[in-house]
């Protein structure tokens, strides 16, 4: 086979632009710090890639969803003591009203505070996070209180669901019956719930019903010791929540790790083979150099 310069030629600047290629598929990796950048870089470890890409978002929305959940359960944990504390200071204020020697005029101050007090559990009945009233079941967008008539009120009794994976829902919400007591209604009276309580002590102070705060205190009791098992329960569904939490933050490092040996560049390895083809580029450039200025001129000297 004949090799004419302009063969050579040809073949020189075919091997220069596939190393200027390389090169810049080297620039391109270090730059980015992903192995794969298109498909055809690893037609096989691109599905791969992209299965741990789907994996890791859908891990970071379960995330969201628990830290969604754990906000929601701490702001009832808040919740519960102050409704703890409010129902403390309603028994100090009517066993301190139930005795005989407080006179009438006082027992209508107190039954000033007592209004304030059952204002504040209206309040704690009526919370939010970020938008979403707490107790009212799954009518999260609607306040399941009124000041004037929360004693009969019902609240929702569906139950607000948060997924934290793929086949687990964690309950979130409690309705406010549960905590605060089923509504008071002529069809179904109840003088344990908490508002009704507190109704019936303002009543009995402006009154100066002396022997009705004697049994009030038990009624008090009562709400105090199921507020105390929602309570409980909502210190649970913390646990429950934090435990998911370390769970994902685990499958996370693990599927990042996965992501990593097949996408990521492994620098010490790419720099290597940027110098080489550095070199390779010099030693091609150089001997093309030597090759071009080769004319029939040279060969007649």
């Amino acid at each position: 086979m004949r090799v004419t310069g302009q063969m050579q030629n040809i073949q020189l600047l075919r091997n220069l632009r596939n190393i200027n290629a390389d090169l810049l598929d080297k620039n391109n990796k270090l730059s980015t710090g992903q192995r794969i950048n298109r498909p055809g870089d690893d037609p096989v470890g691109i599905g791969y890639q992209m299965r741990y890409d789907t994996e890791l978002l859908r891990s970071n929305e379960f995330m969201e969803n628990v830290k969604t959940g754990s906000g929601m359960l701490r702001t009832m944990d808040s919740l519960m003591q102050q409704a703890s504390d409010v129902l403390k200071r309603a028994r100090v204020l009517t066993q301190q009203a139930s005795t005989g020697t407080v006179p009438a005029e006082v027992r209508k101050n107190i039954a000033a505070e007592m209004q304030q007090l059952k204002e504040q559990m209206v309040m704690i009945g009526n919370s939010n996070y970020n938008g979403r009233f707490l107790f009212n079941g799954q009518k999260t967008d609607q306040p399941p209180y009124t000041s004037a008539g929360a004693a009969g009120e019902s609240t929702d009794p569906g139950v607000y669901f948060l997924n934290v994976s793929p086949s687990v829902t964690v309950p979130v919400s409690i309705t406010g019956e549960v905590i605060f007591g089923a509504a008071d209604t002529a069809g179904n009276p109840n003088p344990n719930n908490v508002f009704k309580v507190f109704d019936d002590i303002i009543s009995h102070l402006n009154n100066n019903e002396q022997d009705q705060l004697l049994a009030d205190l038990d009624r008090i009791d009562t709400a105090m010791d199921r507020i105390s098992v929602s309570w409980a329960e909502i210190g649970a569904r913390m646990n429950r929540f934090e435990l998911m939490e370390d769970r994902i933050l685990d499958e996370q490092v693990g599927l990042k790790d996965l992501r990593s040996k097949v996408a990521d560049v492994s620098y010490p390895e790419a720099i290597t083979e940027l110098k080489m083809k550095e070199s390779v580029l010099q030693a091609a450039l150089s001997t093309g150099a030597r090759i071009m200025q080769t004319t029939l001129i040279d060969f007649i000297r």
